[in-house]
């Protein structure tokens, strides 16, 4: 089971970057860089998806995801371990390093996301062992009891 995480930039680390903007520093701030004369793109991704069978990399591109409409999941997995797969909820705009295993999936009925990437993108595909869902649930923990007072009110 894969739990769904928050966006931090000490958990998303190790796939990319969160783009945020630091109020303390100048008005404008490059969250992200790449010299050379590659081009870029920016696309609208309508994703619909509620379970995946593949992940995909990009090895000569980084790319953004900023949630425009509805609630989605970013999945996620280092190049050397695709089927480690860490979930994230996709609440803030991230860019994804080159050759991170990505794919996305909606928790609402559908979400809207950007993309921006190289205008040329070289991509690879990997089949997953099993199909790969979000399952949203109750925990089955006791919740702690509230304390009350001895008229039934609570204590403050």
């Amino acid at each position: 089971m894969v739990t769904i995480k928050s966006l931090n930039k000490s958990n998303f680390a190790r796939y990319g970057s969160i783009i945020e903007f630091t109020p303390e520093a100048d008005n404008f701030q490059v969250q992200i860089q790449e010299n050379g004369n590659t081009g870029w793109r920016i696309a609208l991704l309508k994703v619909n998806n509620k379970s995946i069978n593949t992940v995909s990399c990009h090895p000569n591109s980084m790319e953004t995801f900023e949630p425009l409409e509805g609630t989605v999941v970013l999945i996620v997995a280092k190049h050397e371990k695709p089927e480690e797969l860490e979930a994230f909820l996709l609440d803030k705009p991230v860019c994804v390093k080159k050759s991170i295993w990505h794919n996305l999936l909606a928790l609402s009925s559908s979400a809207l996301v950007k993309i921006t990437e190289n205008a040329w993108v070289e991509s690879e595909i990997y089949e997953l062992g099993s199909e790969f869902k979000i399952v949203l649930g109750i925990s089955n923990r006791p919740q702690k009891a509230e304390r009350r007072n001895e008229i039934g009110q609570r204590p403050w």
